[in-house]
This record gives C-alpha cells, structure tokens and sequence, in this order.
C-alpha cells in the first residue's frame, strides 16, 4: 500500500489518519453521543441491527461545530488536496454488545451520473471512533481498489440500507469473507478517511461493551460539483432549511461555520438520479482518472 493519506485515498479508497484529534474533543463526542443513545427509542436501535444505530447530527449538536471549523480537521483535509470540503451530514453509529456485523455495501447513490466515474471523490466519509476498534469488537472491514474497480460484489450485493438487507445471514454473500479485504483498526482521536463509493463492512461486535462512532459526511469538492449535486446537498435532514444564506441577519451568514455548509443559488436544475448500482461504461471495469 502507499504510505501517504493523500496516495492511499485515491489509489485503495481509504485512509487513517492517527492522533489527529485531541482526548478533550474525543471525550464531549462521547458525551453527545451518550445523550443521542440515551434518547433513542428500542425500534430504531433494532431496525439498525447491524449498524447498531443510525443517529443523525446537526450543527447544533456540539462539538460537531468546533470540529468542523478545527484547524485539525481543515489541516487534514488540505493535505488531502480536498478544495471545498462541505458538511452534508452526520450520525451517531454505535453497535451494542454482542451484535452483527454491518454487511458488506458502498454508500454511493448517483452511480447513474457521470461523474461517479471519475477519481475524484463526490462524497466522503470521516469515521471517528469513541473507543479503540479491533476484528472482535466491530471494526470497519474494506476491499481496497473498488472506488475505481468494479468487483463482482457490485453485482451480488442487495441494495444497502433496507429490510432486505438486514435479513441476511451470518452465511450471507453480504457477509463473507472476501478474497483482498483489510481490516481498518482504529484508536480514539483518529479520523477514518473514505470514499463513499468504497465497499466496506463491519465485523460483528463480540465483546460486552458498546463500540460507538461519529461518522461525518462531507462534499470534498463541493465548488466544483455540477449544478444538479450542490443543489441536492443542500437539503440534506442534518443541515439548517435551504435558503438560510440568503437570509439577513441568519446567524450562520458570514461565519466559520457557515462557510462549511453547502449553499446553492442558481437556476433550478432536474434531480439527480437514485441510483445504488454501479453502470460501469461499455468496455471499462475502472473509473477514469480525469
């Protein structure tokens, strides 16, 4: 593998960057995440078995803020080249003891654009985890390469995120294990840096303690998206109503925070289209580079 963040983003779809935020902010993410769990109902927690919860965050949802106007955050992003990082969304995720292991699904969902073809990242993902990750406690599980690579998973896969899904088996294809999957371990205070369109599961937590992570959305690229991607990501259920920045006197207008968040003004343009399977181009089993 490549040893640069940068290099190992773009070449396997993923990286690890260690010690990149302090114990104080790892410890109020893990308050936060206490009073998110605490007020969860037992429905939601059973509907998201294999995720073990799905709690969205919002900008008022502290310390998320300070993290994403944090020099920590913004010096990571820099080295990975990203050039208008914007917050799109945010959940709490944490799998209770002696739960399943999330399966194996990417998280892309405009695979009927063009753009999802290229190597570029449209959307990405930052995993932070509140308690040190191992195989026997829930780690993230990854196909390196599969980005930009179609893997016969693409075509196997149920789609992601339904009760279908959920349904599968220990024995599943959804569950297996792959020929070229990593485990990604990771220690409180490090950031799980991955390109959405990347295959990746969970091992099933074993362990009598809960395995809690903040996971946080984000348009590395937002500036240079076409029209039709900032007008969607701007109605994300996690951020403040469209149209907040053409408000006077809003309090997020000419802030730090502010200039994190998704803004889109122009023409009205036609939806992007739902799509959850890759249409790899005739002939190309990769993405372009370009």
């Amino acid at each position: 593998m490549s040893t640069g963040p940068a290099e190992q983003l773009a070449e396997n779809g993923f990286c690890l960057v260690p010690k990149a935020l302090d114990q104080s902010v790892i410890e109020r993410l893990a308050e936060l995440a206490a009073r998110r769990l605490k007020a969860a109902e037992g429905a939601h927690l059973s509907r998201y078995a294999h995720h073990g919860s799905l709690l969205p965050l919002t900008v008022d949802d502290h310390p998320v803020p300070e993290i994403l106007t944090s020099g920590a955050l913004h010096g990571v992003f820099g080295a990975l080249g990203f050039t208008d990082p914007r917050w799109i969304s945010g959940y709490v995720i944490a799998k209770p003891p002696r739960s399943p292991g999330l399966w194996w699904h990417q998280d892309w969902w405009a695979w009927g654009h063009p753009r999802s073809y290229v190597a570029q990242p449209t959307q990405i993902f930052v995993m932070i985890y509140l308690e040190p990750t191992s195989r026997r406690n829930g780690c993230l599980r990854v196909i390196p390469g599969t980005h930009m690579r179609r893997h016969r998973l693409h075509d196997a896969l149920l789609e992601p995120h339904t009760v279908e899904i959920e349904a599968e088996g220990p024995d599943s294809v959804c569950h297996a294990e792959t020929s070229g999957e990593i485990d990604i371990e990771a220690a409180p205070g490090d950031l799980v840096i991955g390109d959405v369109r990347v295959i990746h599961a969970t091992h099933s937590n074993e362990t009598e303690s809960m395995r809690t992570a903040i996971d946080l959305l984000f348009a590395p690229h937002f500036g240079t998206l076409p029209a039709e991607f900032r007008a969607h990501y701007v109605n994300q259920i996690c951020l403040p109503p469209a149209g907040w920045w053409e408000e006077p006197g809003h309090p997020l207008r000419g802030t730090p925070l502010g200039a994190m968040l998704p803004t889109y003004s122009g023409p009205e343009v036609d939806p992007v289209e739902f799509c959850r399977r890759p249409r790899w181009p005739a002939g190309r089993q990769s993405a372009r580079t370009s």
